[in-house]
């Protein structure tokens, strides 16, 4: 019997890349820096990382997505990638080592879905992608080198009387120096930067700039998205040859 797989951008869809962190600006006093100033150095430091890692966290599901979590580690200056998300049904993780070289990793957690994608064991198994559908993976690279301009115009949608509201502190965050930026969770009144959210808080490093993380929150809820590895994500290399599993794939 042959083992049959459908078309993995299909399935990824359901992953929800498209929730990315959104940052609000803002002037404040005191001893921080006006938000307006210190999400631009942010901005220009992301803009020139040759890489960076980029995760999001929602178990309580404040933004009303399957997803629970979620890595994704790129360099901006090649194609070489990985992401890894996390769902109540499965574990997805995708590699992508150049233009034509890419794997697909599945951890089903529902058997129900062996329906779809047939009677195969892909626990702890890497499938190679055929070349022939590396375009169809191109919309997470695409995703991934927005996440930086989708960011910072956000920033500007929000109107003076809330630029006014915002507060500001000095803090720690996992042991370090930041400024804490609190904002609504809205731009001019009219939608959300975070579905679900009701505040959102940004925390940047007070000896650096660097935009570290994002908090939506709304009631005792919290839903972290962060920004890491500035320039420090290592080469993806294909799997070894024992940890990928032989299949033919249907479309």
């Amino acid at each position: 019997m042959t083992n049959t797989m459908t078309r993995p951008a299909r399935w990824l869809s359901v992953t929800g890349l498209g929730i990315v962190a959104a940052w609000t600006l803002s002037s404040c006093g005191g001893g921080a820096p006006a938000l307006t100033e210190i999400a631009g150095n942010a901005r220009q430091s992301m803009e020139e990382a040759t890489s960076f890692t980029y995760t999001v966290a929602d178990p309580d599901g404040v933004h009303g997505e399957e997803l629970e979590s979620g890595e994704f580690s790129s360099h901006t200056d090649r194609v070489n990638y990985n992401i890894l998300f996390s769902m109540p049904q499965a574990d997805v993780e995708v590699r992508a080592v150049d233009e034509s070289t890419a794997f697909l990793k599945l951890n089903l957690k529902d058997e129900s879905l062996r329906e779809v994608l047939g009677d195969v064991d892909t626990d702890d198994k890497w499938v190679q992608v055929p070349e022939s559908e590396q375009e169809d993976l191109s919309q997470y690279t695409e995703d991934f080198d927005g996440i930086i301009d989708t960011t910072f115009s956000l920033i500007e949608g929000l109107s003076e009387e809330e630029l006014d509201a915002v507060e500001v502190e000095e803090t720690e965050l996992d042991g370090q120096a930041v400024y804490k930026y609190v904002v609504p969770a809205t731009a001019n009144g009219e939608s959300e930067h975070y579905t679900g959210a009701e505040t959102v808080e940004f925390y940047f490093l007070q000896d650096s700039s660097e935009l570290v993380q994002v908090d939506a929150s709304t009631g005792d809820s919290t839903a972290t998205h962060a920004f890491s590895n500035l320039n420090e994500v290592e080469i993806f290399e294909a799997p070894p040859e024992e940890e990928i599993a032989e299949m033919e794939w249907s479309f």
